[in-house]
């Protein structure tokens, strides 16, 4: 499998979004809840894993003889942290996260930072919901595409960051950026393409538009 999508239960996302993602990907999992987005029942669909803390979801799963793999509900991980533990055993290129955020800050700020749990794995993790893309990267130069998105922000994950960029509005050489600051948010594209390379730290990438 190169490509992975993992269904979570936070903010549903839209039918035009969950559409192109599916047939973007060679391989879904869903946590739990991240099931009852689904209008239909992909043949890309792996493992619907989770506590099942409502009964007819999972009564439904087994009526439809689904992959399942149901999670004591005293747990020490979150269903969305076991579905990417399943899902890097297919070793994929790719994963995209849908319904990582939501109303529960709680579950989208542990989601984000557990990203950086996955740093070294060769997968390319991104969130994804209607109105932003985010990844967390180490140290690199990374290709930085408008994706239909109108701002680029570089949030820092460690104390500090030094960044260099190449294509944007605002444009700088070997900055240092505090995670106590926020001068890294809303830079701007000026074509489709740039790039950014970060020479010391891990860190955010935030495509996000207005609604």
């Amino acid at each position: 499998m190169k490509r992975g999508l993992i269904v979570t239960g936070g903010r549903r996302p839209s039918r035009e979004l969950l559409e192109s993602e599916i047939r973007w990907a060679d391989g879904i999992i869903c946590a739990d809840g991240g099931y009852d987005a689904l209008a239909h029942v992909p043949e890309k669909l792996k493992l619907v894993i989770g506590d099942f803390d409502s009964s007819h979801r999972l009564a439904e799963l087994k009526e439809k003889q689904l992959p399942i793999e149901v999670l004591p509900p005293m747990k020490d991980e979150t269903d969305t942290e076991m579905a990417m533990t399943r899902m890097l055993e297919y070793e994929p290129d790719e994963i995209h996260i849908l319904g990582g955020t939501g109303s529960r800050w709680d579950h989208s700020v542990a989601t984000i930072f557990s990203m950086e749990a996955y740093l070294d794995e060769k997968a390319k993790i991104t969130m994804i919901d209607e109105n932003n893309r985010l990844r967390m990267v180490g140290p690199g130069t990374y290709a930085i595409e408008k994706l239909g998105f109108h701002y680029v922000s570089f949030v820092p994950v460690t104390d500090a960051i030094t960044i260099s960029t190449e294509g944007f509005k605002y444009e700088v050489d070997h900055l240092k950026l505090s995670r106590k600051k926020t001068r890294g948010v809303s830079n701007e594209l000026l074509k489709d393409a740039g790039k950014v390379t970060l020479h010391e730290g891990k860190m955010l990438i935030i495509h996000s538009k207005d609604e």
